[in-house]
């Protein structure tokens, strides 16, 4: 099969860009608990600061497990973070970074999209991590939108607590029935979807 090479088509109006937008883009880590998601989110942030980058790191205010002003990974490793309420608050702060992270984002008003693409459309690379899925296995806040606009799409999974598979599930072990439970393992497993199904059957 041969492909025409048309020279005489000019598809583009503009042959160049300015650097503000070529490197534009919003990444998307998302996954079950236990899945590394923000120790991928810190191991960007500490890539792009050693390339020089200013990075302002955001977490939601609600999220206090491990510190009220630091974004933690389970194994430990942290980051300063601006905790905030509102996702519209991000705005407050984005344009004097190159480099926007968000970690928990799930948690989030439905707002964060749209703060993201802002943010991705005046030049800034945002690469934000979240649970993609609640308890109950459903989409988790706005990650599904997130999902549509990111330029690129990063899906971890974890070990399940039961056969050792690969786990896509965060199944609750505690009774409690809120959607929005924060807790570790004392609350949650990772399951792979056979196990999950057998437990939710």
């Amino acid at each position: 099969m041969e492909i025409s090479q048309k020279t005489d088509v000019n598809i583009l109006r503009r042959t160049t860009f300015s650097p503000r937008v070529k490197n534009a883009q919003i990444q998307l880590i998302c996954g079950p608990m236990f899945s590394g998601k923000t120790t991928h989110l810190l191991n960007a942030v500490n890539e792009y600061r050693a390339a020089g980058q200013k990075v302002f790191v955001f977490k939601p205010k609600l999220d206090d497990r491990y510190a009220e002003e630091a974004v933690v990974s389970h194994d430990k490793k942290e980051v300063e973070a601006y905790p905030v309420s509102k996702s519209m608050e991000i705005l407050d702060y984005y344009m004097n970074a190159d480099v926007i992270a968000v970690d928990e984002v799930q948690f989030f008003d439905e707002k964060i999209t749209e703060v993201c693409e802002k943010m991705a459309n005046d030049g800034k690379t945002v690469v934000i991590a979240g649970l993609d899925m609640d308890y109950l296995g459903q989409p988790f806040g706005a990650i599904p939108q997130l999902m549509v606009v990111a330029d690129e799409v990063k899906k971890l999974n974890s070990v399940c607590a039961f056969c050792s598979g690969r786990a896509r599930f965060s199944h609750r072990v505690s009774e409690d029935n809120g959607v929005v439970v924060l807790g570790e393992k004392d609350k949650y497993v990772p399951l792979c979807r056979s196990c999950y199904n057998e437990l939710n059957t």
